[in-house]
């Protein structure tokens, strides 16, 4: 587990805490009930001066590992000092665990070994009695063995925690990437958009002035039908580029989700009943306040069930689950289309990126991960794989 500077102070405070709370009732209760007030005073002095440490390091300190791993060390020692000193029973090898347990906050698996191994060590030296030398009890070598397969198996659990809080910020880092080139390709796509509309526009016409002179030519009109059908895959691009810059102008105000959600499903019917898609949706009975502007989270629900419904083609289903959770609402369009790969899961919301060999600009899911930022939200994909569909979820703070 790992956590950002900032935030690391509290934790081991917390942890320094309790464990300070463990080692003093020890002193005072586990030495026959008359504890020395000189080794009382001693183990205040050492556990209070920790605390004060962990208070007085600068943030930037507790992401330096072996820091870590020497705070956890140091108690490992305490423990020991305080098992000597109350000449308690080795079956409170549990606040042994307890320091391995904490070493998984460590920054990497040697720290987190060495803070295992050191505390081990401690252990065995704490069953060494210099007339008897090492215990012969069985169930102090178990223990033993205990603390060190413990401590693998932290080390293990730590290190799939870290590469799983890697790839989340790794995405989360693509994310923010992706968001910030849509803002620069927003601010542009009008001024551009505009200029190449009346090129086109000429292209169109000449075409079908064209196609009226040559109108015996077979050859020749299928040529010219193939550069206005093109033309037409340009203006639905530009109208994109039209509608992406036009998200950089928000209209705020309060609303209810399910409107924009109805007008989107409603939107998009005609087109589900041509390809014989089986659409539902669930969540829509309660009002879901929201902030936003009621067009563009139109938009992007759209464009959400665009996708679904290009990805499933002909005769599949899509699936519309509206939710609310932790102050969020989310807006889940399933499918059980084509799916996604894992490769293409990270580019998916990057501006026309786009698998498909006809329809789609690559402009749609990128338009509703800027409207969901813009609103203060996010947009996230899942799939299993290729022909396994995918799940594709609107998220928006909760008015």
């Amino acid at each position: 587990m790992t956590l950002e500077d900032g935030r690391r102070r509290p934790v081991y405070f917390a942890f320094q805490g309790l464990l300070t709370a463990v080692l003093l009732l020890l002193v005072l209760f586990e030495a026959g009930g008359r504890p020395s007030p000189a080794s009382v005073w001693a183990m205040a002095a050492i556990l209070a001066s920790s605390l004060a440490l962990i208070q007085a390091l600068p943030d930037a300190a507790f992401a330096q590992g072996w820091l870590q791993a020497g705070l956890f060390v140091g108690d490992a020692l305490a423990a020991t000092l305080t098992l000597n000193l109350t000449r308690t029973r080795t079956d409170l090898y549990l606040i042994y665990l307890l320091i391995v347990f904490g070493s998984a906050l460590t920054r990497g698996p040697r720290q987190r070994l060495a803070v295992a191994a050191v505390t081990i060590a401690l252990y065995l030296i704490s069953g060494w009695n210099a007339s008897a030398g090492w215990p012969v009890q069985s169930e102090f070598w178990l223990r033993a063995l205990f603390l060190a397969v413990s401590s693998a198996l932290m080390t293990l659990l730590a290190r799939d925690s870290r590469q799983a809080e890697d790839e989340q910020k790794r995405r989360y880092e693509d994310r923010l990437s992706a968001v910030g080139r849509l803002a620069t390709l927003g601010r542009v796509a009008g001024e551009v958009a505009h200029r190449i509309k009346g090129p086109l526009t000429t292209i169109s016409v000449d075409a079908e002035v064209l196609a009226q002179r040559l109108s015996g030519d077979a050859a020749a009109l299928k040529e010219l039908r193939e550069i206005r059908d093109e033309v037409e895959r340009c203006k639905s691009i530009l109208k994109d580029l039209l509608d992406l810059g036009r998200i950089e102008e928000m209209a705020v105000a309060p609303l209810d989700l399910r409107r924009p959600v109805r007008a989107a499903l409603k939107s998009l019917q005609t087109q589900a009943r041509r390809r014989r898609v089986k659409v539902a949706s669930s969540g829509l009975s309660e009002p879901l306040p929201v902030r936003g502007d009621e067009p563009l989270l139109q938009e992007a629900v759209a464009a959400l069930l665009q996708n679904a419904l290009e990805a499933v083609g002909n005769g599949g289903s899509v699936r519309v689950e509206v939710s609310s959770a932790a102050g969020r609402r989310r807006v889940r369009v399933i499918d059980d289309g084509v799916g996604i790969s894992l490769e293409d899961l990270g580019r998916i919301f990057e501006p026309f990126f786009t698998k498909k060999k006809i329809e789609g600009s690559g402009l749609g899911l990128s338009a509703a991960l800027r409207i969901a930022a813009k609103h203060g939200g996010s947009v996230e994909a899942e799939s299993d794989g290729p022909g396994r569909g995918a799940c594709v979820t609107l998220i928006l703070p909760a008015a």
